[in-house]
């Protein structure tokens, strides 16, 4: 997406894109309820994530060469516009945006479906109440993501998502994983044995598995509590139920401030009225 610029020369295509994101995922899935996890500020690791493993997603932490971030800015006024409009923001200031999410999945009942193009909530995936719709191309293209999906598409047990992300870790994460163990590996152990605990219990696992599994320990240790989602975050009371789509006074000066009237009424017509 090209860049999209305000009349000030604010940087909004962020913006732009979840609004319209958001607007064509209400008239598409037709939710009962909707609420936006999100996470501010340059202090976003969680630390007893960084302290069990210091390298935990350390790449993307800003440094003083980096390049301004384009992003930021632009959470803060999707905020703005989301609250302004009566869509429910949930955040923690001791929680990352996927514990949020996990959070919300303990506090609501009936179906509940997780848009997200994060991996590594697909631990949250439970049948038949939790699925992810996990964003392949925009709103246009998602997966369905339930305990059938996960094992056509990992060869491992629907709700072991949680033991395969520790096995094989995530690079993009800074999770080493289990040395000498990758995909094709722990699938085929938790495929076998069940689970990551059924997999260290095991007799009959080759010397050379139970090798790298013992000299990871200290590692899967760490990770289970690492790569696991929190799910008691603080994030106070939240309603989620779907606002009227209503041009107020004050979406009206948010839309006309950051030059997205269209995609702010995108919004507002997907609403009930």
């Amino acid at each position: 997406m090209p860049p999209v610029h305000a009349d000030d020369g604010t940087l909004v295509n962020a913006v732009v894109g979840f609004l319209n994101f958001i607007a064509r995922l209400i008239v598409d899935r037709k939710p009962g309820r909707l609420v936006v996890a999100m996470e501010f500020g340059s202090d976003w690791r969680p630390q007893f994530r960084v302290a069990l493993i210091p390298e935990y997603k350390s790449h993307r932490v800003a440094t003083d060469d980096s390049p301004p971030d384009e992003v930021e800015p632009q959470l803060i006024m999707i905020a703005e516009v989301m609250r302004a409009i009566g869509v429910a923001i949930a955040s923690s200031e001791e929680c990352e945006a996927e514990d949020v999410i996990a959070t919300l999945s303990t506090k609501f009942d009936g179906p509940i479906e997780v848009v997200s193009g994060d991996r590594d909530l697909f631990t949250l995936v439970r049948d038949p109440r939790i699925t992810v719709l996990y964003t392949l191309r925009g709103v246009t293209e998602l997966a369905h993501v339930d305990q059938r999906w996960i094992h056509a598409k990992y060869g491992i047990p629907g709700d072991r998502y949680l033991d395969y992300a520790i096995l094989r870790g995530d690079p993009s994460d800074g999770l080493p994983g289990v040395r000498g163990i990758g995909e094709k590996t722990a699938s085929t152990l938790l495929s076998k044995y069940g689970s990551l605990d059924g997999i260290l219990a095991a007799k009959d696992v080759s010397t050379t598995i139970k090798a790298r599994l013992h000299a990871g320990k200290d590692y899967i240790h760490a990770a289970r509590t690492v790569v696991a989602p929190v799910l008691d975050c603080k994030v106070g009371k939240v309603d989620g139920a779907l606002p009227r789509g209503e041009l107020t006074p004050r979406v009206s000066e948010l839309a006309e401030r950051y030059g997205i009237k269209a995609s702010v009424r995108r919004v507002v017509d997907a609403l009930p009225r």
